[in-house]
């Protein structure tokens, strides 16, 4: 228990699942450590390809990366998962420090599982953690983790009570899968991957062939291409990027070796995907898909992403949202009233049709009806919106601009409050409709919107939303003054729009001129702490972009170098990158991380620590939200870093 006692623990989040029998849940890749506990029902939990029998109460526990699957339900089985991180404090023995890191040694890491002596006490404390974790206060979240720490020690003190607890000892093959499906990216061979392994290469491909009836590398093979598949239809990325983030350097190879695999080429592929129907096409529990729930790692800081990995939607669920459809469809038709935008109840203050109208709003409203293009094809609306739901936070910040205001959103991912802090005094009453990875369908449809605006990560539900609303699916990571023009065309407020773009053409270019003569050829590094390694972002990234092409700052050369959005680094190699000033990006998640690369001596080495040219700026703000307003406090926060003033 000695890493437990050491260790600053953070519930990420509290699920509740059911599996229905005759059906299965999939958890592709852990997105973190993790607790399951099983309240009732009967099947089988392959746990890294280990199988468990499941009968009516069940604890299991895995570590990151870890793939888990429940199957072969006779009886249905309900469920939690706490999904946990542990961050060891600083100071810490270096002994420690080692079994922290350690993937046999780890608690946080070593899976295991057992039949519990008292399963209500767990479910009764379990029940209660869920109970105020979903009232989303900050208090409750801090009484949760108090309740987990409770929560952590009746396991404990069970297992110690059960004996021969069933230790999940993970063979060679599960552990080689694990590597596999963590690394798909990463350049290795058949040796490497035995060496790692602790068997001769020979040993290995036998092994797997006997357990997977296909050889590691042919397994690499199929990993990284049902990876690419998903970055086809999830993404934006060029296919170019693509193939290089799934651990391909030969764009061409990758193409042939995906044609071969799929009969199509990958931009054939991805044309095939955007042209299909969008009607409700969640994956059930039941229906044998790779489930995976991932909180972290797109370059939006701390939320809930898919990288590759569908979400669990319960069936029940979708059946209540499909029925509210019909229903809405159906009283709508039975009405006799068209399909006009109402004002009833609208909180953004907007007049009624019957009220006066400027002549301003007049000719907005004369400019209607108004088609643009987004990533479905061509996109029309036959009148100015008044009751809008964004699935992106950083369609607020566009809206807000161009002074309109949604009257619901998903909420921001990583900060204290709901939508930006820096907008919170511009907004309210904003419902909320569930997180930007996950927007909840049920709450969508009692906002009564008349227009939806959603991205291309919505793409399985397009359907039921284009059935709530008219909806525009606009790219992700579009440039934001593309998008803000594309919105002002839809709010009738095109000139505003490019108003906007121009004035930040010309203070941008000012600073430039005078941040040039400041710097003198001084270079700047973006960088962020995250999983023991430093990412250094280049001028492909939308925010590198800010930095390097609009403020024009130098770029270090070992940047320049890079061909992706970014790059990682250990720590150590971080001199290499050759830059007089950093700016350091930070967040909750890896304050602690930040803080222990700061106590040590290689970072107290740098030239830029040393020279105090390092400028602490939120991941939030500087990654997440992609808007006008934000943006423009992003070059503020520059200006007054290497200039000294605002």
């Amino acid at each position: 228990m000695a890493l437990w006692n050491h260790a600053h623990i953070k519930v990420l989040d509290i699920r509740r699942s059911v599996v229905l029998p005759g059906e299965s849940a999939r958890f592709f890749r852990l997105p973190a450590s993790m607790f399951l506990f099983m309240a009732n029902g009967r099947g089988l939990l392959l746990l890294d390809g280990e199988s468990h029998a499941l009968d009516n109460s069940y604890v299991g526990h895995a570590g990151k990366g870890a793939s888990l699957e429940i199957d072969h339900v006779t009886e249905l089985i309900d469920y939690y998962i706490v999904y946990y991180k542990a961050v060891m404090a600083l100071p810490c023995r270096q002994e420690l420090l080692e079994l922290y890191r350690s993937s046999s040694s780890s608690p946080f890491l070593k899976p295991y599982g057992f039949s519990p002596v008292n399963a209500l006490q767990l479910y009764k404390q379990l029940e209660q953690m869920d109970r105020h974790w979903q009232l989303d206060d900050p208090l409750e979240k801090f009484h949760v983790r108090a309740m987990f720490h409770e929560w952590v020690y009746e396991v404990m003190s069970q297992l110690r009570r059960v004996e021969n607890a069933p230790v999940v000892q993970t063979d060679p093959i599960s552990r080689a899968i694990r590597y596999i499906e963590s690394h798909y990216a990463e350049d290795f061979d058949l040796r490497e991957l035995a060496e790692l392994l602790a068997c001769s290469p020979r040993q290995l491909q036998r092994l797997f062939k006997e357990q997977v009836e296909m050889g590691p590398m042919e397994y690499l093979i199929q990993v990284r291409l049902e990876q690419a598949q998903r970055l086809l239809t999830d993404t934006g990325a060029t296919v170019k990027e693509i193939a290089e983030a799934v651990g391909y350097v030969d764009f061409y190879y990758f193409s042939r070796a995906f044609k071969k695999q799929y009969g199509v080429s990958p931009m054939h592929y991805r044309r095939q995907r955007r042209i299909r129907s969008s009607f409700v096409s969640h994956p059930s529990i039941g229906s044998g898909s790779d489930l995976s729930y991932s909180y972290i790692d797109d370059e939006n800081h701390y939320q809930y992403i898919r990288e590759g990995d569908a979400h669990m939607y319960a069936r029940s669920r979708l059946l209540a949202v499909n029925v509210m459809l019909v229903l809405m469809l159906i009283l709508g038709a039975c009405s006799g009233g068209t399909s006009a935008p109402s004002n009833a109840g609208s909180p953004t203050g907007q007049p009624s049709e019957n009220s006066a109208t400027s002549p301003a709003q007049s000719a907005r409203q004369k400019a209607y009806p108004v088609t643009v293009k987004h990533a479905r094809g061509e996109f029309t609306l036959e009148q100015k919106p008044q009751r809008i739901a964004v699935l992106d936070v950083q369609y607020i910040d566009q809206l807000v601009t161009l002074d309109e205001r949604p009257s619901a959103s998903v909420k921001a991912a990583g900060g204290a409050t709901d939508f930006p802090e820096y907008l919170n005094d511009k907004l309210s009453n904003v419902k909320v409709l569930g997180t930007y990875q996950e927007p909840s369908l049920e709450a969508i449809l009692a906002s009564n919107p008349d227009f939806i605006i959603c991205t291309e990560v919505h793409e399985a539900i397009y359907g039921s939303l284009s059935k709530i609303a008219p909806t525009v699916m606009l790219m992700r990571n579009e440039d934001w003054r593309d998008t803000l023009i594309t919105i002002g065309k839809l709010m009738g407020k095109e000139q505003e729009a490019k108003q906007v773009v121009q004035a930040y053409k010309e203070k941008t270019a000012k600073l430039s001129a005078n941040l040039a003569s400041k710097l003198n050829g001084q270079t700047v590094a973006l960088i962020r702490p995250r999983d023991d390694m430093i990412r250094v972002h280049t001028p492909e990234h939308r925010t590198g972009a800010v930095l390097y092409q609009d403020l024009g700052l130098p770029v270090p050369k070992a940047v320049t170098e890079a061909d992706d959005t970014a790059y990682h680094i250990s720590l150590e190699a971080l001199a290499d990158v050759g830059a007089n000033h950093y700016f350091l990006l930070t967040d909750e998640m890896f304050k602690g991380l930040v803080q222990q690369f700061q106590s040590t001596t290689t970072w107290q080495s740098l030239e830029p620590v040393k020279n105090k040219r390092v400028y602490t700026v939120d991941t939030t703000m500087w990654i997440g939200y992609y808007g006008p307003m934000a943006i423009n406090l992003i070059v503020d926060q520059v200006a007054e870093a290497l200039l000294g003033k605002s």
